[in-house]
């Protein structure tokens, strides 16, 4: 969904194959809720833009378009792409909806016809927040300079007044950060999808059999389980030697000793969560299968610590005791799952010293996923001992669970 740019057709974006369209209850939840953060902010109008992400805009309509969302009174929803004069006319969140070209093009002039309507709606003057002119702890936390396109934030700086635009992307980040039921049930669907790839992969894994047989496999499955779009990283490689992620089709054929480390990630209508699943083809090494279960006791600590109140410094510190007694020390792999991009962001080279004081919040949804960092890796880690297991959880009332059903497992194919 990342890579849309506008709407695709007549329908718009198409209903989820298999899951149910989010309800206007799940809607009003949201814009209460950001109406809600821009009053503290003393923010007047919310505007975001979908040139290069779409996570902001299907937040707030449940569709890729550029969204006015004034604190008072009824947003606006301008459409771009093929059909869009079409797509326009179908049953939307936002209802005052129109197409950003008469014909429905996708050559589109955001900026301008942004703008436009900002003028002519009496929009102009106002303290007015744009998603995207910087990143953010909880949104857009890999892009840190933001994603908004120049051109078309000065467009509509121009007709607002500089003066009176502020960045918005950390105001959709709070708002964004804890989930509704809803939400959470459409994460829950994605980890099935995800399940299904994992599933395709055990069976269609062999020595002999062509990655990329095994990678189309895993991608089909995800189609034939409703994904809107696909996603397989697959890290194969050695014990001890540095591996490539792909996320495009993997040469070459399986072997004997290949180690392949998977990140499944399909869609449902924008929303992704996230499998993290390790395979061998043949015996693993037993320094693999220490490392295994040495990182299987670090997702239970963490799962156990996770719950409203605690601080995250309380959940990093007991995933690195997870280490034990053994060499290596664990590291805390986790980020937040959702629309995409989504924080808090514990990555392996990032600052994360201002995190330990913040408390962990109900409702809220990441893939955990932590690893052991061996001796023998060089600093630069590139996946060289990596068997790491992981699963997207959901942060309670009562504490976390995981999203997913399938068994902890480092696959073994042909082990025999």
């Amino acid at each position: 969904m990342q890579g849309i740019r506008g709407v695709q057709g007549i329908l718009g974006i198409p209903a989820p194959i298999n899951e149910p369209m989010f309800s206007r209850e799940e809607r009003d939840r949201r814009w209460a809720r950001l109406r809600e953060l821009m009053d503290a902010d003393g923010v007047e109008l919310l505007i975001v833009l979908p040139e290069s992400i779409t996570s902001d805009s299907l937040y707030i309509a449940d569709t890729a378009g550029v969204t006015i969302f004034p604190r008072d009174g009824d947003p606006i929803l301008i459409l771009g792409g093929e059909s869009s004069n079409f797509a326009a006319r179908q049953r939307l969140w936002i209802e005052d909806s129109m197409s950003a070209t008469e014909r429905g093009s996708s050559a589109v002039e955001y900026g301008r016809t942004t703008a436009d309507v900002l003028r002519n709606r009496g929009l102009v003057g106002r303290r007015t927040a744009i998603a995207g002119l910087g990143g953010d702890g909880l949104s857009s936390v890999r892009q840190p300079d933001g994603y908004a396109v120049y051109t078309t934030v000065r467009t509509i700086a121009e007709a607002v007044g500089p003066e009176h635009i502020v960045n918005g992307t950390g105001l959709l980040g709070r708002a964004r950060y804890v989930k509704g039921d809803e939400e959470v049930a459409r994460l829950a669907a994605s980890v099935r999808l995800g399940e299904a790839s994992v599933a395709a992969m055990s069976a269609t894994a062999g020595v002999g059999v062509p990655q990329a047989e095994v990678f189309g496999q895993m991608l089909l499955a995800q189609v034939r389980a409703g994904a809107d779009a696909l996603q397989v990283a697959w890290a194969p490689g050695s014990w001890g030697e540095a591996r490539h992620r792909y996320v495009t089709t993997p040469p070459g054929l399986l072997e004997r000793g290949t180690y392949v480390s998977t990140e499944l990630m399909p869609e449902i209508r924008g929303y992704q969560a996230q499998v993290a699943q390790p395979m061998v083809i043949g015996p693993p090494c037993a320094r693999a299968r220490e490392i295994f279960d040495r990182n299987a006791a670090a997702f239970d600590a963490a799962l156990a610590v996770l719950r409203p109140g605690v601080l995250w410094g309380d959940v990093l510190a007991a995933v690195e005791a997870a280490a034990g007694s053994g060499d290596g020390t664990m590291f805390p792999l986790l980020h937040g799952r959702g629309l995409g991009n989504d924080g808090p962001l514990f990555v392996p080279g990032l600052d994360k010293s201002h995190v330990p004081g913040e408390p962990i919040v109900a409702n809220t949804t990441f893939v955990l996923k932590p690893f052991l960092q061996v001796p023998e890796a060089p600093v630069e880690f590139a996946r060289q001992y990596d068997v790491t297991w992981g699963d997207t959880i959901v942060v309670t009332d009562t504490g976390a669970r995981r999203l997913g059903t399938r068994k902890r497992e480092l696959i073994v194919i042909d082990g025999n």
